[in-house]
């Protein structure tokens, strides 16, 4: 009969697994199709019911009782309240008695079960296709609908982004968590308003959100992201904030090797905006992923590396203009692998973002304490070597103690060694350092500040920190004519610096006029390709066992400056 059918194509499509009693159940209801004379069944979910539960009912009112006979209706109430209602419509003229009635209800109750099952894993599958915050799709309920986009054939039209909201942290932080939810809330909202029924606005984790928007709308989404209010209350008062986001934007213009490659792709860009470029919105480009695929390669490479010994550490002279006298040195490391050397700004950034730099500042610190202890071992005074450590290193307590205990290790005065950080971009930062710096002044240990003046409030680096050396930034020297200003600046710097007895040197001299003007406001510390390239050690040694360079440091008999390796 048609209901028997009806039902049990309804069983079918509630995905129920074919076991034993579902089979059984299958046969039984065929066995006795022919005795229900059942003309339509129809199922329906309400909010009230006018009916009691599980009563068999004949409704003489119903529009459609002139082409039936028994009218029966099964309810049944579920868990958030709601009814759930299967009506039966006989053939005309026929009745159906307590017998059938009672079978019909068994069967009714088997597919009020099975719809509750198939209403759970709808819940469940709804569920772990959205984020529980916003409401809006995850990453998954976003590759879902992408997934139907591309199997219309429709992509290519499409611009694939993935953003985050530029220092949410911070600004979480400041009003609170709560507050901060509620702002993730208000920008998800903006953000999804903007799309169309046709595009697609997810939220991935934390601040981190993707979109497929149409190419038609590149210009208004990238604007409308530079600039999204939200509100915050805060001490009672409502404050209004404007969040931008860093974006990376993938132009699908090909086909994908993968599907995932909408979220993928755009977060290299992403992160390569944030972290390397420094800028509001980059673009998957050929270049960007072949860098991204390099940086994976030094990562890759760099366990077996330090296992290996291929990080060789070179020497660049520091010398005293007015005596051409050699009077200390900078360590740095150079990748040779496999006899091609590696640029120090193809991996040192790299690792300093992956946060593996703290192990070759050790290493780097390590073979100059080394080299020193050899030096002395064979009677060859050493000067002062300075070793670089990242910013990213600063936040471990116990670097200090480390760096301490390596210079100990190996037996030398740590007069010999000089810790250099670079200046801080941020106030976070500042404090951090400002108690790195300290701990290493208690120890004894000369640290020196490396660029300074490209950095965060250079004003107050000298006024705060505790520390034996400034570099000057080579930026000041940089130019083909030095200004005015410069000299100006540079003179005030150094005459501070002299009066709060800290010495300072200038990094980046590479030309007689660069010497002469340095000289001019006072600055006679140089360290640059003026005197020396970074040396290996070999090459070093002679120059500590020389001490002193000519007139033209270019023409230094037997040794010639170019000399890297």
């Amino acid at each position: 009969m048609p209901g028997i059918k009806s039902l049990l194509h309804f069983i079918d499509i509630l995905g129920v697994d074919e076991t034993p009693d579902l089979q059984v159940f299958k046969q039984a209801l065929s066995e006795v199709a022919t005795d229900y004379h059942m003309a339509r069944l129809f199922f329906d979910e309400s909010s009230t019911a006018d009916f009691a539960e599980y009563d068999r009912t004949v409704i003489a009112d119903d529009p459609n009782s002139a082409e039936y006979g028994d009218i029966l209706h099964y309810t049944f109430r579920m868990e958030d309240g709601l009814y759930f209602a299967i009506t039966i419509y006989a053939e005309q003229g026929h009745a159906y008695p307590d017998g059938i009635a009672g079978e019909l209800r068994a069967i009714s109750n088997i597919a009020f079960y099975n719809y509750g099952r198939i209403k759970f894993h709808d819940l469940v599958v709804h569920a772990s296709m959205t984020h529980y915050l916003t409401g809006l799709p995850n990453s998954g309920g976003f590759l879902k609908r992408v997934g139907e986009i591309f199997a219309s054939g429709k992509l290519s039209n499409y611009d694939s982004y993935y953003f985050n909201i530029r220092s949410f942290g911070s600004i979480s932080k400041r009003y609170g968590y709560k507050q901060g939810d509620d702002m993730i809330c208000q920008y998800a909202h903006a953000v999804s308003h903007f799309a169309g029924n046709d595009e697609i606005v997810a939220h991935v984790s934390e601040d981190n959100f993707v979109a497929l928007i149409k190419k038609s709308h590149y210009s208004p989404f990238i604007t409308m992201l530079s600039e999204v209010s939200v509100n915050a209350v805060k001490d009672g008062s409502t404050h209004e904030i404007k969040l931008s986001a860093t974006i990376g934007v993938l132009h699908i213009d090909k086909e994908l090797n993968d599907i995932s490659e909408v979220i993928s792709l755009p977060a290299i860009a992403m992160n390569s905006a944030k972290n390397v470029l420094h800028q509001a919105v980059c673009h998957v480009s050929d270049e960007l992923l072949y860098q991204v695929s390099e940086q994976k390669r030094v990562l890759e490479r760099f366990p077996g590396a330090m296992r290996n010994n291929e990080f060789m550490v070179y020497y660049q002279p520091k010398v005293d203009s007015r005596t051409n006298t050699l009077v200390g040195a900078e360590a740095l490391v150079r990748w040779i692998h496999k006899e091609e050397m590696i640029r120090p700004g193809a991996f040192i950034p790299v690792l300093e973002r992956e946060g593996a730099i703290s192990a070759l500042d050790l290493y780097v610190l390590e073979h100059a304490c080394a080299d020193i202890r050899e030096w002395l071992d064979e009677g060859i005074e050493p000067v002062q070597v300075s070793v670089n450590i990242s910013r990213k290193d600063l936040e471990d307590h116990t670097l200090p103690y480390r760096i301490a205990d390596i210079i100990d290790r190996f037996g030398i005065d740590r007069k010999y060694i000089q810790i250099e950080v670079t200046e801080t971009m941020d106030e976070t930062e500042h404090g951090i350092m400002t108690v790195f710096l300290d701990k290493l002044y208690e120890m004894g240990i000369s640290t020196a500040i490396d660029d300074f003046g490209s950095g965060y409030s250079s004003l107050s680096t000298l006024r705060n920190f505790k520390i034996n050396t400034l570099k000057i930034d080579r930026s000041f020297i940089n130019n083909d004519v030095i200004s005015k200003n410069d000299e100006i600046i540079l003179s005030d710097i150094i005459h501070m610096a002299n009066a709060l007895n800290v010495e300072v040197i200038t990094e980046g001299v590479e030309r007689p006029d660069q010497l002469e003007f340095i000289n001019k406001v006072g600055c006679y510390l140089i360290q640059g390709y003026y005197y020396d390239r970074p040396l290996p050690l070999t090459t070093f040694i002679k120059r500590l066992k020389t001490r002193t360079y000519p007139e033209n440091p270019q023409e230094i008999d037997g040794i010639p400056t170019e000399e890297i390796g």
